[in-house]
């Protein structure tokens, strides 16, 4: 492979004439590959791929270009040009999106997935197989259906599901260690395979049923059941003939919808719609799986990048990069030739042909239809969001005489009993929305006891002294507009100290106070304390700025709630033997699961630790002198 990506990005560029880069281009070979255009500074701007570069590359700068595309119309920009010659289309196609992700080019759509994509997943090879939701969908030796975008959706679904086909739910583990019927047993919603209640042959033909109904085949599986029961009932097997005739009517209730929207053609498709506005481009994908709607997703991308044909066209190709299940056909808005998908590539995913289609009518058409109405659905719905935010925003600027409108708000809450395992945690609202990938947590170091204003202090004092010293990433080197404490007047001023001792210009800072109740009756509202004011200022309860910092304030009580359990849960359950020197808590583990219990472990001899994998006679030696010195 032929790379000039590797050199130093240092390197001389080539002078910024068309001229100048077209001499180069003149040397590119007539082979597939990718291509990296940079920028005067040497930054990757732009990467594409072709199956025959010097030709591809050269048309950027002859007269009669495409002006559709964004990198076409900036190509003024661009200051130099490198290529990596691959042996095939398939092998460009895969390294251009391999270094899409590595160098971010500010001209090529940038797919973020923040889909939750989850699947149902049976293991065939495992005895007594139970149906769990997973993410991952690499195993051979199992079967998946979905994708469904919403996994709290998924885990409901599967709890009905449970319900009709009483299966196994405890882990192969759990079911080795007991020796009678667990709760769900002794219910009737498991059959209890971990004590032999069940046959393997009876226990799989459950899995078939419930295989059935995850792949959409209800009339099948409902012709199945009832002649089951018909033979039951024909055996005398009165009992079990009514249980499947409860498990029939239960199917009935529950698939009821899916029956309607399911087609004769049992075909798995994903169907993409877009709607394109002066600012933004969303795509709505719909995800049909043997005939039926099973789920659906959209997404949005910044509509000045590029054309919206363009953004769809490098969306699709990035959405099936991701570990996402490959379907029979791909129903497209847009001409499916222009995504330079290769053929190849597409059937060794799924292990199959696949089709990509642009259907021009018939159902197929308004399938494509409705997923471009999803597309304009979401957009009404996002859009109305975006300006309920800035009501909020605008709302709480002027309520609170603002200097800024708090478009970054960075808020503190303090959680601990007692002064145990006091933790601070910091929330990050951006134009309304929590952005969760800039919060913190802090474990309180230097104060003891229970002193809020001190553990307030301390924290604010560590987050803000990144903006000093200029460290850590970059939004941390950043002033927010808006600070908010939980608190009062005594937390509020404790952060004012912290910033005045870091020799900060101090910005908007307030502390929201929690409403006050005497005898199950409230007596005072939320009240908002402000630098240099004694009296608090009630925010009107159905104004959109209480709903905005009553909604952060309720966030970082959570996450600093959830940090504060996760110490005192580790600190509860830490064991005595991880205090010996030399005994980490997976030999601690060790120990415990051969004596099974602390006093077995004292009364050993030195012989018998040497029997748990790990401990030399030497250790043992030191264990046995630390149990007999410390533990008498």
């Amino acid at each position: 492979m032929v790379s000039d990506a590797t050199r130093d990005r240092n390197k001389p560029v080539l002078k910024s004439t068309s001229r100048g880069k077209i001499s180069k281009i003149k040397n590119f070979p007539e082979q597939p590959g990718i291509y990296l255009m940079k920028d005067r500074r040497g930054e990757v701007i732009y990467v594409g791929k072709a199956a025959n570069l010097k030709l591809r590359v050269a048309s950027y700068f002859r007269g009669g270009r495409d002006e559709s595309r964004l990198i076409t119309r900036r190509i003024g920009e661009v200051h130099d040009i490198d290529c990596i010659v691959t042996r095939s289309e398939k092998e460009a196609f895969l390294l251009e999106n391999n270094f899409i992700k590595q160098f971010r080019p500010k001209y090529n759509v940038l797919f973020r997935d923040d889909k939750s994509f989850v699947s149902i997943k049976i293991p065939q090879e495992e005895p007594y197989p139970r149906p769990i939701i997973t993410r991952r969908t690499g195993d051979k030796n199992a079967r998946y259906f979905g994708p469904y975008s919403n996994s709290r959706a998924a885990r409901r679904t599967l709890d009905v599901l449970q319900e009709i086909f009483p299966l196994r739910k405890c882990t192969l583990r759990q079911c080795r260690t007991v020796d009678r019927p667990c709760l769900y047993g002794q219910m009737g919603k498991c059959l209890s395979p971990c004590c032999n209640e069940v046959s393997e042959q009876h226990y799989a033909e459950l899995i078939d049923e419930l295989s059935l109904f995850l792949d959409g085949q209800c009339d099948e599986l409902l012709e199945r059941m009832r002649a089951e029961m018909r033979g039951a009932a024909g055996q005398l097997d009165f009992e079990r003939a009514a249980a499947l005739r409860d498990r029939i009517r239960a199917v009935e209730e529950t698939v009821e919808q899916q029956l309607a929207s399911s087609t004769s053609e049992r075909v798995d498709r994903d169907v993409f719609g877009y709607y394109p506005t002066d600012r933004n481009v969303w795509v709505a994908v719909l995800f049909i799986r043997d005939g039926g709607m099973r789920d659906a997703a959209t997404y949005n991308f910044p509509a000045q990048l590029d054309a919206a044909e363009a953004i769809l066209r490098s969306f699709v190709k990035q959405f099936y990069f991701a570990n996402r299940y490959m379907p029979e056909e791909i129903l497209l808005p847009v001409d499916a030739g222009d995504l330079d998908l290769p053929a190849d590539w597409l059937c060794e995913k799924r292990g199959g042909k696949v089709k990509v289609l642009r259907p021009q009518r018939g159902r197929k058409r308004r399938l494509v239809e409705l997923a471009s109405q999803n597309a304009l659905q979401a957009q009404k719905v996002k859009t109305g969001d975006r300006e309920k935010r800035l009501l909020e925003m605008q709302s709480l600027q002027d309520s609170l005489v603002l200097d800024k409108a708090p478009l970054n708000i960075e808020c503190f809450d303090i959680s601990n009993l007692s002064g145990r395992e006091a933790t601070g945690s910091m929330v990050v609202f951006r134009n309304g929305v929590p952005d969760k990938g800039s919060y913190r947590r802090y474990r309180i170091r230097d104060i003891g006891g229970r002193d809020d204003e001190a553990m307030m202090r301390e924290v604010i004092g560590r987050r803000y002294r990144h903006v000093r010293e200029k460290t850590g990433k970059e939004f941390l080197q950043k002033m927010p507009e808006l600070i908010v404490v939980d608190g009062g007047k005594g937390q509020l001023r404790a952060a004012c100290n912290a910033l005045e001792e870091l020799q900060l210009r101090q910005g908007d800072i307030i502390a929201l106070a929690k409403a006050r109740t005497e005898g199950g009756r409230r007596v005072k509202r939320e009240r908002v304390f402000v630098p240099g004011k004694d009296a608090a200022v009630e925010l009107e309860e159905n104004s959109h700025g209480f709903r905005l910092l009553t909604r952060i304030r309720d966030e970082a009580h959570r996450f600093a709630i959830q940090y504060h359990r996760k110490l005192r849960r580790k600190a509860s359950i830490k064991s005595p033997l991880t205090e010996i020197p030399g005994v980490g808590e997976k030999m601690a583990a060790r120990l415990l699961e051969r004596f099974k219990s602390l006093g077995r472990v004292r009364e050993a001899g030195t012989e018998e630790l040497c029997e748990v994998k790990g401990i030399s006679a030497h250790r043992a030696g030191l264990i046995k002198k630390h149990i007999e010195e410390h533990w008498s």
